[in-house]
């Protein structure tokens, strides 16, 4: 490969998407990178925000910008799977061979819009203010779409009393958890080192520290799908505490049931907090008939509490709680299941996975 080229990388659009077009390259470079298999272009190439880059460009911090390399008129186009973001420089990395990540590095910076920051972090979860040590994962919940790519660079975790960053605490992020609209980033904590018996956990133990506090921050640098920063940075403390290992039992919550006739919510209280995203999706109020009431869900704080207040009146007649079998606590925990299992004994094994269900009788208001 020639080592005195002169690579051109410039935005266009490829199918209505903004793409980076990189020309320069001789016939033969580009017979020797594999043209036009997309596969073998993506094994020597690969894009990088510029500054997640480490000196040298080998060994990057974080994962390539999700995407694909395709040959198109006589040129190779990067199209990003979610859309670059305003104002940040992009690294197009050429491997010398498929093994080793070579020291050539070209650089693009993508034009910056005239605007003032808007998004801004509006929640983390859980909130509970004591965590087990085993915690599986976390929720970072934006004002507004974000830009795929900072995760790993953009949330810390440090320990309280000393200030030190806490490296390695969650996941590599690849490709990194967002629901459809980007507004909600789930962050797992390394399941291989939480689980009990797995070389990870017997290695390293778990990511977080029994005992120690610990704050959780995400940095203004994370970037909004307009490329734009955070208003400002976000931090969240919680005391880590004993591990929790033991399965869900919906039998031992406390029912508050409301009134007959009134529209008051049905309160449920939990013995620990269980996972925020999934309590929006995995408990449900069905009638005698087995019907589906309509309402409004609302989750307490700490994540110890749901409440459900319906639409209609309720009636003199007995309702059932449904808890679907994926359900966990903030540890993983699920009806059928503790996911920081013992896994050398039997005994620990997974139980059916099935829907648990609670009855409770709305009885009329004697006078």
């Amino acid at each position: 490969m020639s080592r005195g080229r002169d690579l051109q990388l410039e935005w266009a659009q490829h199918e209505g998407r903004d793409c980076l077009k990189i020309s320069g390259w001789t016939g033969a470079e580009l017979r020797e990178f594999g043209w036009p298999d997309a596969g073998a272009l993506s094994r020597r190439l690969a894009v990088y925000p510029s500054e997640a880059l480490r000196p040298g460009g080998s060994k990057p911090a974080v994962p390539p910008v999700a995407g694909r390399f395709l040959a198109h008129d006589g040129a190779v186009r990067f199209v990003p799977r979610f859309p670059f973001a305003d104002g940040v420089i992009y690294s197009l990395l050429v491997r010398a061979d498929e093994d080793t990540l070579g020291a050539e590095v070209w650089e693009i910076e993508r034009p910056s819009p005239e605007a003032s920051p808007t998004a801004e972090v509006v929640a983390i979860h859980p909130t509970a203010a004591e965590l087990p040590v085993n915690l599986l994962r976390v929720y970072v919940h934006f004002s507004a779409p974000m830009s795929e790519g900072w995760a790993a660079r953009a949330i810390t975790v440090r320990r309280a009393d000393t200030g030190e960053r806490l490296d390695d605490v969650f996941l590599p992020p690849e490709p990194e958890l967002w629901d459809v609209g980007r507004t909600r980033l789930t962050m797992l904590l390394d399941p291989g080192r939480i689980k009990r018996g797995l070389v990870p956990n017997l290695e390293f133990g778990y990511p977080l520290v029994e005992g120690t506090t610990v704050s959780i921050g995400i940095d203004p640098s994370f970037r909004d799908a307009t490329g734009q920063p955070l208003k400002v940075e976000a931090e969240r403390s919680y005391g880590i505490g004993p591990a929790l290992r033991s399965r869900i039992d919906p039998q031992t919550w406390r029912l508050t049931v409301p009134a007959v006739g009134s529209r008051a919510p049905l309160l449920v209280e939990f013995d620990r907090p269980l996972d925020h995203g999934l309590l929006l999706h995995c408990l449900s109020v069905v009638d005698a008939e087995g019907a589906i009431l309509d309402g409004a869900v609302e989750v307490g704080g700490g994540e110890r509490s749901w409440c459900f207040a319906p639409v209609a009146d309720w009636r003199a007649a007995e309702y059932r709680l449904v808890v679907e079998p994926n359900l966990e606590d903030v540890a993983g925990n699920s009806p059928a299941r503790v996911f920081d299992r013992d896994v050398t004994r039997a005994e620990d094994e997974p139980g059916e996975r099935s829907t648990v269900m609670v009855s409770f009788l709305c009885a009329p208001v004697v006078r």
